[in-house]
């Protein structure tokens, strides 16, 4: 079952590294090609839909299973490593996957964000602040499903 779980996200990273070739995306699209990784992110940590639904409008409600969900998605995207953002591999990503009009904002967010990223904390938590920062800087710039 894991070996399932590690060659479907393997076989969704790869399919999102050969469509980069051909063409950027636009979050839409990323977040299409996440679809896969939000439903193993979603039965691993046993989180209510719901809460990710309600998240992706703004409403952030600090719940240990949606911080998870958060740090799963950071972790199978490669952007968070040991507890850790991983900035460069944030910054790798954006500059190789997203239309060249989408560039300019998201470098401006994680820019603004750096000091949230930097911030000691458990990874679970990191990444739920770190959603929410990005979210809060501006909520269109959402690229997880």
């Amino acid at each position: 079952m894991k070996g399932d779980g590690i060659f479907l996200i393997s076989f969704v990273l790869i399919m999102i590294l050969h469509n980069v070739e051909s063409k950027r995306m636009s979050f839409e699209e990323i977040k299409e090609a996440l679809q896969p990784i939000k439903k193993i992110c979603i039965d691993r940590v046993k989180v209510d839909p719901k809460l990710i639904e309600n998240a992706n409008k703004g409403n952030f409600v600090p719940d240990r299973k949606l911080q998870c969900y958060f740090k799963c998605m950071m972790l199978m995207t490669k952007v968070m490593k040991n507890d850790k953002i991983v900035e460069q591999a944030l910054v790798q990503i954006a500059e190789i996957m997203l239309l060249e009009e989408l560039l300019d904002p998201v470098m401006k967010a994680i820019s603004n964000c750096r000091d949230t990223t930097l911030k000691p904390m458990e990874g679970c938590e990191l990444a739920y602040e770190v959603t929410k920062c990005y979210y809060n800087y501006d909520p269109t710039l959402r690229f997880y499903p």
